[in-house]
């Protein structure tokens, strides 16, 4: 089941990941833009964000990327969740310094997220932003992994506290609404624990 405002699943995260290589991209290798999802996604970080990353931002041992200036704060860090780190150095132990993905930006990405959402059929991108009142194209996979963190999905389920640090919220208040739990996020909470 798949929630059409604020939530992608692990299987269509997946679905996304494999399909992208078809989007032929002519700038970019299609690695490069699956790991700019997949880490959006694992690290919870918005699209702005996850577009400036530069090689060198990545400690795997530290389990930390370096984002410096984000919305809210000068020096801000992200953590690497413990099951995407091996994959995450796989990938970034060959990279040289300088950008993942240079001149890539949130706007070429939406171009990108509109394609695959009629591709593949995803409500979260095919319903417009106006109807669902949702940041449902860039911001979706922020979203969706604090879902999951909340609905345990990848195992322990995370309290909202650690939510909050993770997606770099001043207040719990401001999770809380982030998160918007609506009628198919219980139903998907509960198809779940089946």
């Amino acid at each position: 089941m798949e929630s059409k405002n604020n939530y992608i699943n692990p299987e269509t995260f997946e679905k996304i990941i494999e399909y992208l290589p078809s989007l032929e991209f002519r700038k970019w290798d299609a690695k490069d833009v699956q790991y700019l999802f997949k880490i959006s996604y694992w690290c919870g970080l918005r699209m702005s964000e996850s577009c400036k990353i530069k090689a060198e931002d990545i400690d795997i041992e530290a389990g930390e990327i370096y984002l410096g200036l984000t919305k809210k704060k000068k020096n801000s860090i992200a953590i690497i969740p413990p099951n995407f780190k091996e994959e995450l150095w796989d990938y970034i132990k060959e990279k040289p310094d300088g950008f993942l993905l240079p001149d890539v930006n949130p706007q070429i990405v939406r171009v990108w997220i509109r394609k695959i959402g009629k591709d593949l059929n995803i409500k979260a991108w095919t319903t417009s932003q106006e109807e669902t009142g949702e940041k449902t194209q860039t911001h979706i996979f922020r979203k969706s992994s604090a879902k999951d963190l909340l609905m345990g999905t990848h195992g322990k389920k995370a309290p909202l506290n650690i939510i909050q640090k993770i997606l770099r919220h001043d207040s719990l208040d401001t999770t809380s609404k982030y998160l918007k739990v609506d009628t198919d996020a219980v139903k998907e909470f509960y198809l779940l624990k089946e």
